[in-house]
């Protein structure tokens, strides 16, 4: 899912009911295992790699990025 749809970036509601990014000190348990689960297919990506396709990808964001 993470590799299909990208990252799954926390977000809230504001009063015009648009979405906006959360400031960091705003993140809940659940903000914190969406942005963990980017992180590990990241790890997993990055495992399978061999050194000269790592330098190829290394400043990618997400998953979906790789």
């Amino acid at each position: 899912m993470i590799t299909q749809n990208g990252p799954l970036i926390p977000r809230k509601a504001i009063k015009n009911g648009s979405l906006v990014p959360k400031k960091p000190k705003e993140f809940n348990a659940e903000d914190f295992k969406m942005m963990e689960k980017n992180a590990k297919a990241k790890k997993l990506l990055y495992f399978g790699l061999a050194p000269d396709e790592y330098t190829r990808i290394f400043k990618c964001k997400s998953a979906k990025d790789i």
